[in-house]
This record gives C-alpha cells, sequence and structure tokens, in this order.
C-alpha cells in the first residue's frame, strides 16, 4: 500500500524539481544576458570574460536541466544546491571584477556604471529566491550587496575617481558617482528584504499545506487500512458463513429425523396418544408457583418409583402441563403410565426439537445477512423487497445491544414493498440502526424504527433514538466521505456516505433532524409500483 509518507516525499520531490526548473530558467536569462555582452564587447578586453561566463552558465544549465529532467531530484540535497549557487555568485562576482581590471585605465568605471552587469546582479538575487531558504535568501542578499561595494572599491584601486558629494555630476569613464550607486545599493537592499518576507510568505503557505496534506493523507491511509480489513472481514465472514451453514443444515436434519422416529416409536406403542393428548390440560406457572406444585406432585404420585416421579414431576412443571390430567389414573395401570412417560419423552424432544430449529433459523438469518454484507455492490440486480424483513434483519443482527436495557420500539407496517438492491438497502438500515446504538446510552438509550406510507404514497422509514444529537455546525457536513462525530475508533465516517449514496442510486432520499435528545433520520424510497416505472424510464433514456 502506498504510504502517507511515500506520497508527501514523493510531492516535495515534485515541488523541488519544478523549483530547479525555474532556477534553470532564470540561469538561461543569465546565458542570454552574457550573450548580448559578448557581442557589445566584441573586439574589446572584456569580450573572453562575457564568452567564458556565458558557456559556464548555457553548458552547467543544460546538464543541470537533463538531471533533473531524470527524475534525479531526490539526490540532490540542500547543501549541494547551496554550494553550486555559491559558485554561480563566485563566478558572477569573477567576471564583474575581471571586466573592472581588464578595461585599459581611464575607463575603470564603465563596468560599473554599465547596467548589464547591475542587471546580472539584480537577476541572482531572483535566483536564489526561488530556492525557497530564509536564512540563505537574506545572507546571500547582504553578501550580493558586498559584492556589488567590492566591484567600486576594485575600480577605486584600478585609477577610478569615486565622487561622493551629494551634488549629482556627470559620470566619466574614469568617474563613479557614489549617490547613484549607493542608490543602486538600496535598491539591491529593499529587494533583498522583499525576496526575503516573500521566501518566509510562500514557506509558511507550504508548511500549512503540507500539514494539512500529511494529516489528510494519514487520515485517508487509515481508513483504506480499515477499509481494507473490513473487505478482508466480509470475506472472511462469506467463506465461515458457507462453512457452517452446512453443518447447521445437517443438525437441523437430523433433529427433525430424530424427533419423527420417536412420533414412531409412541405410535407404536400407544396408536391413540394424539387423541389422549387433547384432553390433556395445560397451564401456565409463574416461578414460585412451580417450586410450590414440584412439592405438590411429589405428595400426589408417591406409587411411583423415586427417579420415575421426579422425572415426571420436572417434565409437568417445564413443559407446562397441568398435574390434574393424570390423577384419575389408577397406580396398577402400568400400561397407561409407561404411555404417559413416553409421551413426556417425546414432549420433551418436540420442545427441543422446536428450540434447536428456531436457534437454527436464526443463525443462518444472521450468516445470510453477513454473506449479504460482504459482497453489497457486487450486482446492481434490484428485486422486489419487503422493507419489513431488511430492518428486521438487521434487528437480529444487534440483538444483544437490546440486551443492555436499551429501549427498541419498533412500528412498522409489514406489507410495504419496493424495487431495489435487498445487499445495499440493507447497509443503509444497517448504518442508520448501529448509528443510533451508538449515539445512546445502553441504560437509558431508546431507539424507535418506523416504517409508514406517508402522504406523498412513498415508503418513510425513520430510526429515532434520544442520543446527545448532531452539533448544528457539524451538521452540514455528515454526509461527506470521511468525516464522523463519533470518538476515535467508534467510526470512520463513511456510513452515512455509503447510504446516501445507496439510496441516490436505488431513486431514494434521506434526510435529517437533530437536536440535544433527539435525532431523527428519515429514508423515503418509492412504492414497489412507481419505483418500478422509473427504472423502466431510465432503461428507456439510457437506449
Amino acid at each position: 500500500m502506498v504510504t502517507s509518507s511515500y506520497l508527501l516525499s514523493q510531492f516535495a520531490n515534485q515541488m523541488k524539481s519544478k523549483g530547479l526548473l525555474i532556477l534553470i530558467s532564470i540561469r538561461m536569462v543569465i546565458v542570454w544576458i552574457g550573450v548580448v555582452a559578448s557581442f557589445l564587447n566584441f573586439g574589446k578586453p572584456p569580450f573572453f570574460i562575457a564568452v567564458s561566463f556565458t558557456i559556464y552558465f548555457l553548458s552547467t544549465s543544460i546538464l543541470g536541466k537533463q538531471f533533473i529532467q531524470k527524475s534525479h531530484t531526490s539526490k540532490i540535497s540542500n547543501p549541494i544546491i547551496m554550494f553550486f549557487l555559491c559558485i554561480d555568485y563566485l563566478v558572477l562576482l569573477l567576471g564583474f571584477y575581471l571586466a573592472i581590471m581588464a578595461h585599459p585605465i581611464g575607463m575603470k568605471s564603465l563596468p560599473i556604471q554599465n547596467s548589464i552587469f547591475f542587471t546580472l546582479f539584480f537577476l541572482f538575487q531572483l535566483y536564489i529566491s526561488f530556492f525557497l531558504h530564509r536564512r540563505f535568501s537574506a545572507v546571500m542578499g547582504v553578501v550580493v550587496i558586498l559584492g556589488y561595494l567590492g566591484g567600486i572599491y576594485i575600480a577605486k584601486l584600478n585609477g577610478a575617481e569615486i565622487d561622493f558629494g551629494y551634488q549629482l555630476n556627470p559620470q566619466g569613464p574614469n568617474r563613479v558617482v557614489f549617490v547613484l550607486e549607493f542608490l543602486k545599493l538600496i535598491l539591491l537592499a529593499a529587494k533583498t528584504i522583499c525576496i526575503v518576507k516573500l521566501v518566509s510568505f510562500l514557506l509558511d503557505i507550504l508548511d500549512n499545506n503540507n500539514q494539512k496534506l500529511s494529516e489528510e493523507l494519514n487520515q485517508r491511509e487509515t481508513s483504506l487500512i480499515q477499509n481494507d480489513r473490513l473487505v478482508t472481514l466480509g470475506s472472511l465472514a462469506s467463506n465461515v458463513a458457507h462453512e457452517i451453514k452446512n453443518p447447521l443444515a445437517g443438525i437441523k436434519s437430523m433433529v427433525s429425523y430424530l424427533l419423527s422416529e420417536e412420533k414412531n416409536f409412541l405410535s407404536n406403542k400407544d396408536p391413540l396418544w394424539y387423541e389422549k393428548e387433547k384432553s390433556i390440560l395445560w397451564k401456565h406457572r409463574t416461578r414460585k408457583e412451580k417450586r410450590e406444585e414440584m412439592d405438590i406432585i411429589l405428595q400426589l404420585f408417591p406409587f411411583l418409583e423415586r427417579r420415575d416421579l421426579f422425572y415426571f414431576a420436572d417434565r409437568c412443571i417445564e413443559l407446562g402441563i397441568n398435574y390434574k390430567s393424570f390423577e384419575d389414573i389408577p397406580s396398577h395401570d402400568t400400561k397407561s403410565w409407561e404411555s404417559i412417560f413416553l409421551w413426556l419423552k417425546y414432549k420433551t424432544m418436540e420442545n427441543a426439537s422446536i428450540l434447536i430449529t428456531n436457534a437454527i433459523d436464526r443463525t443462518e438469518k444472521v450468516i445470510s445477512t453477513f454473506q449479504q454484507f460482504s459482497k453489497p455492490f457486487s450486482t446492481k440486480e434490484k428485486e422486489k423487497v419487503r422493507i419489513s424483513d431488511g430492518i428486521r434483519d438487521i434487528l437480529v443482527l444487534y440483538h444483544q445491544y437490546w440486551d443492555e436495557n436499551r429501549i427498541l420500539i419498533t412500528d412498522i407496517d409489514d406489507h410495504l414493498e419496493t424495487y431495489v438492491n435487498e445487499a445495499a438497502i440493507k447497509l443503509v438500515w444497517s448504518h442508520l440502526i448501529f448509528n443510533a446504538i451508538q449515539a445512546t446510552d445502553p441504560k437509558t438509550g431508546e431507539i424507535k424504527v418506523e416504517v409508514k406510507l406517508n402522504p406523498s404514497n412513498q415508503i418513510e422509514i425513520r430510526v429515532i433514538d434520544n442520543g446527545v444529537g448532531i452539533p448544528i455546525d457539524l451538521q452540514k457536513n455528515i454526509f461527506q466521505p470521511f468525516y464522523t462525530t463519533k470518538q476515535k475508533g467508534e467510526g470512520i465516517g463513511l456510513g452515512l456516505y455509503i447510504s446516501n449514496s445507496i439510496l441516490s442510486e436505488e431513486n431514494g432520499s434521506i434526510t435529517f433532524f437533530s437536536v440535544p435528545g433527539k435525532t431523527e433520520f428519515i429514508v423515503t424510497l418509492p412504492m414497489m409500483e412507481s419505483n418500478t416505472q422509473k427504472e423502466i424510464q431510465n432503461e428507456n433514456k439510457s437506449i
């Protein structure tokens, strides 16, 4: 998986590459100035200096551009870039000083008065600014000013006249008016200050953007990892569900077989057992009545052996049989009592079979729901779906939360049907109901699920909870991806976004209302007929 650190390093390399290409472009401008200087000085002493200066900047610019375009930017560290920038400055400064010394006596001030070298110093300040380094830009700005002053000093050493007067006298080939040069130095200093301010501003923006980008990438990376785990878990759940369903089907079949065998055995021993069962009296007992009647049964049928007596009393209590149904059977009628014990055994097995079958059916329903969740968008096929069935499946899936003293209230119309993707719509119910569970307190929480037909002849599903609610300033963002109001680790902010996307595809909608103590999500879906018509119209439009 591509990590956020890798993406940030790639982004940093791209930014450095763009910055270095800008530096190369400015160096090419310096090359063109060198070309112009070469033509202007053709046949003059500084000609070879201008040519050498031009060749250096041209060759190094071409080599540098090729190196950058070959994706070697990551190999260039900041100290290396600073080193080459300093070399460029030394070449520029050396050319400036050599040009002063190469002019004949009496013309030493011409390179200073010439705008070409001042332009080069000016461009070099712009050149170093694109390196985006505060301290380096400030230091080099001062160094550029000192280097220009050094040129004036060298001209003075070689016989040039320095005019320090405050009145502006005309410049000559061998006279430097310091006031004019001082104005140039002020311009260079002002530019240095502006460059440092601009570099600081740009670096602050880049730092903020990098921080935001880093946070966003980390959040996306975490979300992708969680989604990858969910996909893996879904695939694993699907495989496990398939492996569990087969043994469950075998258990269910074997329970049914054992019950039928017990029934056949009872019928062979007592063919009239079913008619006799009709005369049996049944009774519901409280816990206190169970204890009291246990003692009564043990006293009323003392002729039974102790082990049989306790078995008889226990079966009557557990199965809800009124012991008075057997008071008229004499103690010596061993055949009848044998049939009674066989019947009690059968009823016990029948009761156990019902419990086992119901448990298996419930487990199969949960497994079926898991299998649907494992690939909720694997198909866009739609079918007739009864809304109540999917919601009840999800309520069964979250059954353990209702055992925590949360109150679940349902007002569901079981006849409402629509035309949707069943697996996808179940995912919507799962997100909404689980969000309500997470928003409520286990001891005082109350969740209400309503499914009704609204006045617009649409199916309206409401999930209402008495949780803390969604703050008003956050409500506008809850359908955005990766946005969550839950505590860290409780959600990744995709549930409502996915639900909204699913409902849009299913011709439905979702709205909500939230205040402290009550949050209500309202989902609307077309009825079966209207939804089918919309699907047909959409298909006709696509054709």
